[in-house]
């Protein structure tokens, strides 16, 4: 059961897809700052760093004669079509969005999983879309695009995204739209559930250990959990044992800065940063990115946390978008939140392909992915 994972960045659609029961033959990404921890979280994946349209789809996957790819699945860069965004026509990266579906073309997988921003979809982008899609051959059926929050699949921060299904009849029983919506939870996990139990910050680059008297909610029970074999680094992993993690380097702020972010209400927004303060009994709001040095590095605004009057932390906005403890990001906070504020929530990407996967029979797959 092989995938193949187009822009794959840190690798939140990468661990949604293992965790799903797949396994990653190869995944690509043009910026090597994004992708630098990406062998060390998947330390058994092949990592290609280059452009997508320079590369022949062909040399992506090594199958025997009698096997077939599984799964494509990428987010192509969405910065020409965001709402947050310029909305540039022209931007180049939008050609990628044709490239992914030229590859499916080519390399004929069982399934195809697409997830970008909402706005593509919207009046004046949808075009872009459409002729994308004119690349896929006609023994795939696509349902319609559909616009999908990972709040309501188990991650605690709202980020609606649109998603772009595709499988070959031959291949899977039939799966509708239907299917998505009835694989949403009940209940949206909260700020509090997910971050409650992390320490504080640290000056330096620390390993710190779990509050301890704090009793893990369900959520951050299960991302406190050991990785399964071919996931995470040794060093991680055994810290992670003994009940340590990082991710915890401060943001120093003024006085004057820490005095507004104490009085603000959870839920408001400081009038002068823009920063959102979190609620605790609510989830997070998206969780933005910022931007590279070929964009300007602006950083983007990270959420003040509800009780301390600072701004969140890398290892609680990991948790917020669903990473587990022993993953690892980029020792620099900067390129930690563009990391995480880029990716898919694993928690999400999970669902979402066991939803596409229950149609293959693979039900035991499943349970012994869990």
């Amino acid at each position: 059961m092989k995938a193949v994972d187009l822009f794959c960045g840190c690798g939140g659609l990468s661990l949604g897809a293992r965790l799903a029961g797949l396994e990653l033959a190869t995944s690509v990404d043009i910026d090597e700052t994004l992708s630098s921890l990406y062998k060390v979280n998947f330390p058994d994946a092949q990592l290609l760093n280059g452009d997508l349209l320079e590369v022949e789809p062909k040399t992506l996957v090594d199958l025997p004669r009698d096997d077939r790819l599984t799964a494509i699945v990428g987010g192509p860069p969405c910065q020409g079509f965001s709402v947050m965004g310029r909305r540039n026509a022209s931007d180049p990266r939008n050609a990628l969005l044709r490239r992914f579906f030229e590859v499916v073309a080519e390399l004929r997988p069982r399934f195809f999983l697409m997830e970008n921003v909402p706005g593509l979809n919207d009046a004046q982008n949808r075009p872009f879309l459409d002729t994308a899609l004119d690349a896929i051959p006609s023994c795939y059926r696509v349902l319609s695009p559909i616009i999908l929050d990972a709040a309501n699949f188990g991650a605690a921060t709202s980020r609606p995204r649109l998603i772009v299904v595709g499988y070959d009849t031959a291949e899977l029983n039939s799966l509708t739209l239907e299917d998505f919506y009835a694989a949403q939870v009940s209940e949206r996990p909260t700020v509090k559930q997910a971050i409650q139990d992390l320490p504080g910050t640290s000056k330096k680059r620390e390993w710190l250990q779990y509050r301890k008297k704090i009793v893990p909610s369900l959520y951050a029970a299960h991302l406190r959990k050991l990785p399964s074999s071919g996931l995470g680094s040794g060093f991680a992993i055994e810290k992670l044992r003994n009940g340590y993690l990082n991710g915890f380097q401060e943001t120093k702020h003024t006085e004057e800065v820490i005095t507004r972010f104490k009085s603000l209400p959870q839920g408001q927004r400081d009038p002068i940063s823009k920063y959102p303060k979190l609620s605790w009994n609510k989830h997070a709001y998206v969780l933005r990115a910022g931007t590279g040095s070929d964009k300007g590095s602006f950083q983007a605004a990270r959420p003040i946390h509800p009780q301390q009057p600072r701004v969140i932390t890398v290892r609680e906005a990991a948790r917020i978008q669903g990473f587990p403890d022993w993953f690892q990001f980029h020792q620099t906070k900067w390129h930690s939140h563009r990391m995480i504020g880029n990716s898919v929530s694993p928690i999400f990407a999970k669902a979402i392909l066991e939803v596409i996967l229950s149609k293959m029979g693979t039900g035991s797959l499943l349970e012994a992915a869990e």
